[in-house]
């Protein structure tokens, strides 16, 4: 009788590892995926025809991880209700093996980038303005000055984007800035090129980064953080706590 009752409870305990194991990952179009999901979960997609072809591994049912995993080769923002649900994401384009990340060091005693394989993850507090996002970086000039600085994320701006009245606070000469056409949100605009020693997010350390300034009337008081920075990174913009994520790859 014992040995009819062991082999009852291990078959029982068979089968329910059986139905508990991980299920195994699934390749779908990316395209037709994020359909799918839009159709269940009632968010928005901006950009989704620059998923045209692509395909990708995904696993689990918990949304955010799915997506993440789906759009792991694509540079997205994905925007969030305060309840934590998703409400958009905006796809901005493959990622390419041409553009490398960002030098990342921890604190202003490394002056060396990060090589780490590991992922970094920065959190950074942000303010509403309107429908937008403000956050505040700090500025490394060319002689390591220091500025903060609030920036308006512009997913449409190609730069960092900042009033000229800052390139002299920055200890750069504006006779040897470069002349060039920048595009913003707005349309494309002459500016003044250069490049920055470093941009700090939080305790991060972001070397040599492009940036554009623009008359400061023009810019009518704003700065903007553009793609030049957060093209590098997933972007998360998390209403409910008022911060954004930015992960390295």
């Amino acid at each position: 009788m014992k040995s009819k009752y062991y082999w009852v409870i291990a078959a029982l305990l068979f089968t329910y590892h059986l139905s508990n194991a991980a299920a195994p990952s699934t390749m779908v179009a990316v395209t037709t995926e994020l359909e799918r999901l839009m159709s269940i979960h009632g968010f928005e997609v901006t950009g989704i025809e620059q998923t045209a072809d692509a395909t990708a591994h995904v696993e689990g049912d918990e949304l955010l991880s799915r997506l993440h995993i789906l759009l792991e080769n694509f540079n997205y923002v994905l925007v969030q209700t305060p309840d934590r649900k998703v409400e958009r994401i905006l796809i901005l384009g493959e990622k390419t093996a041409s553009a490398p990340p960002p030098a990342v060091t921890q604190n202003s005693n490394h002056s060396q980038p990060n090589t780490s394989s590991s992922a970094t993850e920065i959190i950074l507090p942000t303010q509403r303005q309107g429908t937008s996002h403000l956050v505040t970086v700090t500025l490394e000039g060319v002689n390591h000055q220091k500025i903060r600085q609030s920036l308006l994320i512009d997913t449409g701006a190609d730069h960092v984007v900042l009033p000229t009245s800052l390139i002299t606070k920055l200890g750069l000469n504006p006779n040897t800035l470069r002349q060039r056409p920048v595009q913003t949100a707005n349309g494309v605009v002459n500016a003044q090129a250069a490049n920055l020693s470093g941009l700090w997010l939080d305790s991060q350390r972001l070397a040599d980064v492009p940036v554009a300034f623009i008359d400061d009337q023009r810019l009518g008081g704003q700065a903007l953080l553009g793609m030049a920075v957060l093209g590098q990174f997933q972007m998360t913009i998390d209403d409910t706590n008022n911060q954004i994520k930015l992960l390295t790859p």
